[in-house]
């Protein structure tokens, strides 16, 4: 157990797509492999936006699309990582969970703290809920009901490694010019 605070949450403030795409970049260049980032937000909220921009971050130069009919697609980076986007959307409500054993969703998210390749950014992860590691990087986006462009994310981390990303965020310099960050310390 960690005894120096680390920050265990972090509230942004965006006020386009392409703001919400540079913290995805942001994010990408802090994430290390084995990291799982759940993603969740209403249809529209940006979460697609930010996993380009966290591909852009890990250094994928090919186009990062959604993956709603195929539900997963995999993106070399540069230093030989790769980026598992997965979206959950149109798994059935029912047999969520049967339906993402189809595509080993399971054995994924297993490995993925294991091979020191993957980083898994799941689209909908709420619908796999009960599937997720228990270091996670939660991201919730939410459209402002001020400004149709505008976001507000809220990155939650549950565990040491998810907690490292937010703590390099705020260190790094790489928000300064959002409007508002919060971060909330917490002993992890």
């Amino acid at each position: 157990m960690n005894s120096r605070h680390v920050p265990a949450s972090l509230t942004l403030h965006t006020d386009s797509p392409p703001a919400t795409q540079r913290i995805g970049v942001a994010i990408g260049r802090a994430v290390a492999a084995g990291q799982v980032i759940a993603l969740c937000g209403d249809l529209g909220a940006g979460k697609t936006t930010l996993v380009q921009g966290i591909a852009a971050g890990m250094g994928v130069h090919a186009r990062v699309t959604s993956p709603t009919f195929i539900l997963m697609n995999e993106y070399a980076t540069e230093d030989g990582r790769r980026l598992v986007h997965i979206d959950a959307y149109r798994l059935a409500e029912r047999a969520t969970l049967a339906d993402a054993a189809t595509f080993g969703l399971a054995d994924l998210l297993a490995e993925a703290g294991m091979d020191g390749v993957n980083v898994v950014a799941i689209e909908w992860a709420d619908r796999v809920a009960a599937l997720l590691p228990a270091d996670l990087l939660t991201i919730t986006l939410v459209a402002s009901e001020d400004d149709p462009e505008a976001r507000i994310l809220q990155l939650t981390a549950t565990g040491a490694q998810s907690a490292a990303v937010i703590e390099q965020l705020l260190t790094s310099g790489a928000l300064a010019d959002l409007p508002e960050s919060t971060g909330t310390p917490r002993k992890m």
